[in-house]
């Protein structure tokens, strides 16, 4: 090597490793190094080393460079020498990763250094502040850069070890830091050990164990458990969203007595008569579904005029709500002239022929983009179809747009808006099923759906004041639509109306081939159901106008109180996390969680559901199927075939269960006495499972003799400083990313992470 002239001291190593077959390194030459002057930067001083030079290489990929060159902070570095990579390469010591899932063993130079996890390999040997070796001690701990955690000790011999590494020049100083040089590659992360196992134990409410058992632990979480980790992601880890390979385990909340039949039964639609086309079109905009299809069967209307009419609302007032992501104007125009071309030809497919509707953008839907609300899905397109889709475009209904959904799922903030209610545009819809909500309640489709894993269809229900359906776990199929839990997921409708509700459940319900949780059941005619034959139970704090309106209706009311003991919030928060962790841990591991706009919301839960042990999600489902039992006895015990009270009380144990409910506003009160905007009051009808038509025909039976559901939100007669006010997550004034009408070529659509 060339030796240079040095202003300060030099620093002269000797290096010999010894040879071992057994060793993670084979016998090299005597080297030596002598590194430049204190004055120089990290990089500058590494750049200066021939012995050095494959790690310089690795620095330069694994984009750590510009943290080394920093001048504000200071860094210590353990640099492997040359032969020790080419060592760890030989030996198969060093995992590279063609993608963050699909991990193989190191065969080049060339391999590591085109590996997605070179950046990660590279940040757990870079520590923040200067380390001098007088700082070490047996059993100093040093968290990386890259978020390991490095353990400091002694071998037999007296020398310095770092993880499995031994430190072979020490105190190499530079301006901006202090560099170490180390004879293995990669560091083994030293937090697997004794006291790591001990901190599980404390995290994980199990053991003690004695250190010779932690020892073991840990020699196994290296050695089996990892590789048995990697293994399988290699397998299932892609794509995203729980779009494939879903568990062979599935939920029934019916305990081994799902009602499967192939007899879906058939539902008596009520046929309006003498219905008369509105003059104006917001008259329009807010008729029900069974109104439309009256309009439309009658030729009053064409499914074109129709569409446009809500193409054009959709457009006037997303600015304000920012609930819409994706028009899909062609496909809606496509799909319009079919209705009426059908009509024209004789064929009537339904109350949904020609209807226009919204997808919460969880949906797929070829040739548009499916961003599930967050930035790093936001250019994504995929190829086939949710099957929910699939059956409304049977039905003959036509899609005009999709809707804002809350991040990957969560609230009513996404990539590009914050999702208003109607009713109080000072607030957020609630969500996640943010836009379906919001676009119902407003007047801007006349029905939508959404999903619910654990209260995204009943949050927003209630807070705009809309009627909506969350169905009995698998009575909806859900392929090609993202899944958070999939033993918790559920497809439901939102409507100006439970009579309309119904229709849709009806084109969607049934089993779907490719979700395994699907089934077919015969249901009783919600139309034609009579709920005088019915006891119901009503919660407290039930709203006196409920009680009294069913009681006027012949219904047989009942005092109860839930009594189950099993801890429903515990059980769904330890399920849904663990599901929705397996289901984004490429997402997670790809560090796209940094791009999420709230922070405090999934990269915070998928991070604390890494610490969930698996014998805890295993004991939270059979704590699951206690509480099961226990609501089967609450029904019985009181024989009740339903219950009524406030819609949001029991999301955790309805959505663990796997209870059906409807929600229905029952009142509007002023925000303040000077305010047009309105808050609502709703209620939530349920039943056991797979008794969805008792819920919605006594929804249904309400609505018959009340007007709340066909209210009108003030969203012309806000007051301009609520217009004019900037809220945290809005848009206020920014364009919108996607509002854009064209479709994508099919020819080429790749399906994305």
């Amino acid at each position: 090597m060339s030796w240079l002239a040095l202003p300060a001291i030099a620093l002269v190593v000797a290096i010999t490793l010894t040879a071992s077959p057994d060793n993670s390194f084979i016998a090299a030459q005597q080297s030596e190094l002598q590194f430049s002057s204190p004055s120089s930067l990290l990089t500058q001083v590494l750049a200066s080393q021939d012995e050095l030079a494959s790690w310089e290489a690795l620095i330069q990929a694994g984009n750590a460079s510009q943290t080394l060159q920093s001048g504000i902070k200071s860094y210590t570095v353990f640099a492997p020498v040359n032969i020790a990579i080419q060592v760890a390469i030989a030996k198969s010591a060093v995992t590279c990763q063609s993608d963050f899932f699909l991990d193989q063993q190191c065969e080049s130079m060339l391999q590591l250094l085109n590996s997605t996890s070179l950046p990660q390999l590279v940040q757990n040997h870079i520590v923040e502040g200067r380390w001098w070796s007088a700082n070490f001690t047996d059993g100093t701990l040093l968290s990386t850069v890259g978020g390991g955690v490095l353990q400091i000790g002694q071998d037999s011999d007296g020398n310095v070890v770092i993880g499995n590494a031994t430190i072979i020049a020490t105190n190499v100083g530079a301006a901006n830091g202090v560099i170490h040089v180390i004879d293995k590659f990669p560091l083994v992360n030293a937090a697997v050990n004794t006291s790591m196992v001990a901190a599980l134990e404390t995290a994980g409410d199990f053991g003690p164990f004695d250190d010779a058992k932690r020892s073991i632990v840990a020699t196994n979480i290296t050695q089996v458990l990892i590789p048995y980790y990697q293994q399988n992601r290699a397998v299932v880890g892609l794509p995203d969203g729980g779009l494939s390979n879903p568990m062979p385990l599935l939920f029934d909340p019916t305990l081994g007595h799902k009602p499967i039949d192939s007899n879906l039964g058939q539902f008596s639609y009520p046929t309006l008569g003498n219905v008369t086309r509105p003059s104006n079109d917001t008259d329009i905009a807010y008729m029900t579904v069974l109104g439309l299809a009256a309009l439309i069967k009658t030729k009053q209307i064409s499914s074109v005029e129709l569409t446009r009419i809500f193409q054009q609302r959709l457009r006037r007032y997303d600015p304000i709500l920012e609930c819409v992501i994706t028009f899909t104007d062609e496909l809606a125009q496509e799909q319009a002239e079919a209705a009426d071309a059908l009509l024209a030809n004789g064929t009537y497919l339904g109350p949904l022929h020609g209807i226009p509707y919204g997808l919460k953008d969880l949906m797929a839907v070829p040739g548009y983009l499916t961003t599930w609300g967050a930035a790093s899905f936001e250019s994504q397109y995929l190829s086939q179809p949710a099957h929910v889709y699939t059956k409304l475009r049977q039905a003959g209904a036509v899609l005009v747009a999709k809707l804002a959904t809350g991040e990957m799922a969560y609230d009513d903030v996404w990539f590009d808006g914050f999702t208003k209610n109607p009713w109080n545009i000072a607030e957020g819809s609630s969500g996640s099923s943010a836009g379906p909500a919001a676009a119902v309640a407003a007047g801007l489709v006349p029905f939508a759906l959404g999903t619910e894993t654990g209260g995204s269809i009943t949050y927003p229900a209630n807070t705009c004041g809309v009627t909506a359906h969350r169905p009995s776990f698998g009575l909806v199929g859900r392929s090609n639509i993202m899944s958070l839990a999939e033993s918790l997921d559920k497809v439901g409708p939102f409507a100006r109306s439970a009579a309309d509700a119904v229709l849709v459940l009806d084109s969607i319900r049934g089993r779907d081939p490719a979700d395994f949780s699907s089934f077919d059941s015969h249901m009783e005619d919600p139309f034609t159901l009579n709920i005088q034959d019915l006891t119901v139970g009503y919660l407290p704090q039930t709203p006196d106008t409920a009680t009294e309106a069913f009681a006027s209706l012949g219904v047989t009311l009942e005092p109860v109180t839930m009594n189950y003991t099993a801890p429903a919030d515990a059980i769904y928060n330890i399920i849904l996390n663990v599901e929705a962790a397996a289901h984004f841990d490429h997402w997670q591991r790809a560090h796209l969680d940094d791009e999420n706009v709230r922070q405090d919301l999934w990269p915070q839960a998928l991070r604390n559901a890494r610490v969930i042990p698996a014998v805890e999600y295993i004991q939270a489902n059979r704590a699951r199927s206690v509480l099961i039992q226990q609501v089967q006895a609450f029904f019985t015990g009181n024989s009740i075939d339903a219950f009524i009270g406030p819609p949001t009380n029991e999301l955790s144990m309805g959505n663990v269960v796997g209870l059906p409910e409807a929600v229905i506003p029952v009142s509007f009160t002023p925000v303040s006495p000077s305010s047009p905007r309105q808050q609502p009051t709703s209620l939530g009808i349920y039943a056991p499972p797979n008794q969805d038509s008792k819920v919605l025909a006594l929804a249904i039976a309400y609505q018959s003799m009340t007007s709340a559901h066909l209210m009108r939100p003030p969203i012309d007669e806000v007051e301009s400083n609520i217009l004019d006010e900037c809220l945290q997550y809005s848009r206020c004034g920014r364009p919108e990313k996607y509002n854009s009408s064209q479709a994508v070529d099919t020819a080429y659509i790749a399906e994305s992470g």
